[in-house]
């Protein structure tokens, strides 16, 4: 299972009254997945909405917090909020499991079958494994091919032998 961190950075409140030069809206190497406008409170407060999607190996000091000037107003970081996302990384995984049985009977040997099993794979994932009851193969062990020649050869005594010249 691997993990991801989600950045969720809320920039907002208008700043009135602030007439500054514009700064930059993103100072660092992380780029927001989604950008969110809206207004807060009885003032309605024009706040802006920005979510970073990190690894865990990222570092979130790279995510801007400088104030910016959007539409002629100036915005400022009100806070930022850290939210782990456990996310699922799957896989498809087939084991075939062989089983001895006294019967080629096919009703008998699913019974003898586990329904389900855990499992872990080389590379870290887990689950749970369902038996696939329409691959379940019945094979007769122990018999094998032989090929070789034959050759048989008949006597008859006391025949006569015709002659037809």
């Amino acid at each position: 299972m691997k993990k991801r961190i989600i950045m969720l950075l809320c920039t907002a409140v208008l700043a009135l009254g602030f007439t500054m030069a514009p700064a930059m809206a993103s100072g660092g190497p992380f780029y927001p997945i989604k950008v969110d406008e809206y207004t807060y409170g009885p003032l309605d407060e024009l706040r802006i909405s920005k979510v970073y999607q990190l690894s865990l190996s990222d570092d979130p000091s790279g995510i801007p917090t400088e104030d910016f000037e959007r539409g002629g107003r100036r915005y400022y970081l009100l806070d930022m909020i850290k939210e782990d996302e456990i996310g699922v990384d799957t896989q498809d995984y087939t084991d075939t499991i062989t089983v001895d049985s006294d019967t080629n009977d096919l009703s008998k040997i699913l019974k003898q079958l586990d329904p389900h099993r855990d499992v872990t794979t080389e590379d870290g994932h887990t689950g749970l494994l369902a038996l696939d009851y329409t691959s379940v193969k019945v094979e007769a062990k122990g018999y094998k091919t032989n090929t070789r020649s034959l050759s048989a050869t008949r006597t008859y005594p006391n025949l006569s032998e015709v002659n037809h010249s």
